[in-house]
């Protein structure tokens, strides 16, 4: 009889102590997931942040007209920028300007660079195109407009170069990402420019 009590007494503590191993395997995985998740944004917010708060307000003009080189849809963003990869080789970071745009299409959120003054900006080609991020579905935009001549502003979803002669003050990004087949809708981010 006490080798049987030794014995059950015996698997119950090794059953409880695999219970527990699987436990922490399954929060370390958890944790290792949510870490990478907490990095992905953080390269992103720091990404887009970068690259807006360089906007520069560069105008072409004719003589019939003024328009600002930035443009901003309700699932894109363009602009010309100041920051630039001091690192970088190719004729968009030697110009010391450039063209950047944001979208999502079916491969992910993308980044599109350009040197301005050599191609048509606000044509969705050309340029060299970077995958930031495979997983974001979706992108929306809104953009901060104060009028020149008021105090208050408000958040507008469009920003057309041919109606406006200034820059936004904000621009605020909401990304969705897919997860396990899951939507996951990151914070916001607003960048003030």
């Amino acid at each position: 009889i006490e080798l049987v009590i030794a014995l059950t007494l015996s698997v119950v503590i090794v059953v409880i102590l695999l219970a527990a191993m699987r436990l922490a395997y399954k929060s370390q995985a958890k944790g290792a997931e949510k870490i990478d998740m907490a990095q992905k944004i953080r390269l992103l917010e720091a990404r887009v942040t970068w690259l807006l708060r360089g906007a520069y307000p560069y105008y072409v003009k004719k003589t019939d007209e003024e328009r600002i080189f930035f443009r901003g849809e309700s699932d894109q963003i363009g602009f010309v920028t100041t920051s630039v990869d001091s690192y970088g080789k190719g004729a968009e970071d030697l110009a010391g300007l450039k063209w950047v745009s944001f979208f999502v299409d079916r491969e992910g959120l993308q980044m599109r660079e350009k040197v301005f003054f050599l191609e048509d900006v606000f044509e969705d080609d050309g340029g060299k195109v970077y995958l930031l991020d495979p997983e974001v579905k979706t992108l929306e935009l809104e953009y901060y407009d104060i009028p020149e001549d008021e105090k208050e502003g408000d958040w507008v979803s469009e920003w057309d170069p041919e109606d406006k002669t200034y820059l936004p003050e904000a621009v605020k990004f909401t990304i969705t990402l897919e997860q396990e087949g899951k939507p996951l809708v990151l914070p916001e981010i607003i960048v003030r420019i």
